[in-house]
């Protein structure tokens, strides 16, 4: 009888050790998967950290190309600051032409020559470009005027000229592209602002049946005048103001510059 409560004592002290031995298995095992699950979740945290700080560095403007946003702002602003000024130049153009006497009234038919004196810019005419007078003339006209497509038919570049003034043209913004259409527009745009208000008169022209030389004096309307060299030369019959590199280069710092407000 002894014997059998002892071998029940025994059992029930297996019992007991076992459920406790159990208890701690399962305490171990549940802070063993909240590790693994901390673990985890640190990891997934991780990756996603380290993702984030591939996208910011895929993402991050260096230096050269906070450079260039900043020329490319700058010369969309000085072409916007240039087209503005050619439209009132021409509004005062053609204000100061309809202030002409009116019809009827006798006039001298044979308008000045510039090589023989200083011309307003009122008078100045589209006579074409058979001669280098002419097309010194016309290309003044088409200054003033704001005609930037006659202006650019008139310029001829040279090769190192067309491939600077296509590479100042390729990194304008897509809607400038759009609106100027050709390198060669963009440049007879930046030539315009250079045509004066005043009046211009040709001091000197010389050259052969293919090239030629002015030297001509231009006057502001605020009467500051500066003197122009000019080469010109022959395509198709039609003469052609020479565009080199190095004047695409002068147009081109103008354009990374900040624009001034006319």
């Amino acid at each position: 009888m002894r014997t059998n409560r002892w071998g029940f004592a025994l059992i029930l002290m297996l019992l007991v050790v076992a459920f406790v031995v159990l208890g701690w298995q399962r305490r171990t095992a549940a802070k063993l998967r909240g590790e693994i699950t901390q673990q985890h979740a640190a990891g997934t945290i991780r990756t996603r950290l380290n993702a984030e700080a591939q996208k910011l560095g895929a993402n991050q403007v260096s230096g050269e190309e906070l450079e260039q946003l900043r020329v490319e702002r700058n010369a969309v602003e000085t072409l916007r600051a240039e087209i503005e000024t050619m439209k009132r130049r021409a509004e005062t153009i053609a204000r100061a032409t309809t202030d002409r006497p009116p019809a009827g009234t006798k006039l001298n038919p044979i308008l000045p020559s510039m090589k023989d004196v200083a011309v307003s810019a009122n008078l100045w005419k589209n006579v074409g470009e058979a001669t280098p007078d002419a097309a010194f003339e016309t290309a003044l006209w088409a200054g003033v005027g704001g005609d930037v497509e006659t202006l650019a038919s008139l310029l001829a570049f040279d090769p190192e000229a067309r491939i600077k003034a296509e590479a100042i043209f390729a990194n304008l913004p897509a809607t400038m592209q759009r609106e100027l259409a050709t390198p060669q527009r963009l440049i007879a745009l930046l030539v315009a602002k250079d045509v004066p208000l005043g009046s211009a008169r040709i001091w000197t022209e010389s050259g052969t049946p293919t090239d030629a030389k002015i030297s001509a004096q231009l006057v502001d309307a605020e009467g500051k005048s500066k003197t122009a060299h000019l080469s010109l030369r022959t395509e198709a019959d039609k003469w052609r103001f020479i565009v080199s590199g190095k004047i695409v280069e002068q147009y081109a710092a103008k354009l990374q510059a900040p624009s001034v407000a006319p």
